[in-house]
């Protein structure tokens, strides 16, 4: 499946102090089927990180928006699930 979403760069600090820089879709961009809103929430209010699909990784990853160092950036694409 092919869905036109808004990827985002950003670097952040892990909580071990070493850098990581993700590209990223938000839970919003992300087809319905993909998201499971009561185990996402929940992490989300433990952690205080926000959940997003990392693209590299082809997983759901936290995203520390805390400790960003940077700009996040955004681009508009079209990204294959």
């Amino acid at each position: 499946m092919s869905k036109s979403v808004t990827i985002y760069n950003g670097t952040f600090r892990k909580l071990n102090g070493q850098k990581r820089t993700m590209s990223f879709i938000r839970r919003a961009d992300l087809p319905s089927n993909m998201v499971n809103e009561a185990t996402i929430s929940n992490l989300e209010s433990k952690t205080q990180n926000e959940v997003v699909y990392d693209t590299e990784k082809r997983a759901f990853r936290q995203f520390n928006w805390k400790t960003v160092e940077g700009d996040v950036t955004e681009t508009s694409t079209r990204f294959e699930f």
